[in-house]
């Protein structure tokens, strides 16, 4: 019908709204920016080439270049859920196929492909959260609701500040995980 198709064409708007204002520090350079987000990728490559369990993990990660001259136990002193998640998803892409390869004769790590998907992460992430917050706004009050309260967090500029290219830092899975989960919840206590 043409009501479903005006809704999908504004949410699929939206959507491409919030992907293309977290994409625009890309004007200043394509790189990770802030210091938690460069350990959060060097964690997320050392998952992506050890495996996230067993020998020579993360879980036995002494990393010797974080807090010289002791180094650090990663295990007993990081949250390695976005880590975990960046590298579980980068995983998945690689063995599809889809690489993000960006070369840059400034920036040496530019050549790493994980290091292209952990600066492009936040972005992904921050657009799908703007998607759950359409259904969860949806089964709220419409799909009115929905497609508004998707539009605010596509806009609200703390939530863009912590989701742009580059801040590959905790909020980018942190309150995609909550959305989601109270999206969830509203669902399992519905009655039928």
């Amino acid at each position: 019908s043409h009501s479903s198709l005006i809704y999908f064409s504004l949410l699929f708007l939206i959507l491409f709204l919030a992907f293309i204002v977290r994409v625009l520090p890309v004007r200043w350079g394509y790189y990770l920016s802030e210091f938690d987000p460069h350990f959060q990728y060097r964690l997320a490559k050392h998952m992506v080439e050890n495996g996230f369990f067993g020998p020579n993990s993360w879980v036995e990660w002494h990393d010797s270049m974080s807090w010289y001259p002791y180094g650090r136990n990663i295990a007993l002193s990081s949250f390695p859920g976005l880590s975990a998640t960046a590298a579980f998803l980068y995983s998945i892409f690689n063995a599809l196929g889809i690489r993000i390869v960006l070369t840059s004769p400034l920036n040496p790590l530019s050549s790493d492909p994980v290091y292209n998907f952990c600066i492009l992460f936040p972005v992904i992430m921050g657009t799908l959260t703007c998607l759950v917050m359409y259904f969860l706004g949806r089964d709220i009050g419409g799909k009115e609701v929905g497609l508004l309260s998707a539009l605010f967090l596509a806009l609200n500029g703390s939530y863009i500040g912590r989701t742009a290219l580059g801040f590959f830092d905790d909020e980018t899975v942190g309150i995609f995980a909550i959305l989601l989960f109270i999206f969830f919840f509203l669902r399992s206590i519905e009655p039928e």
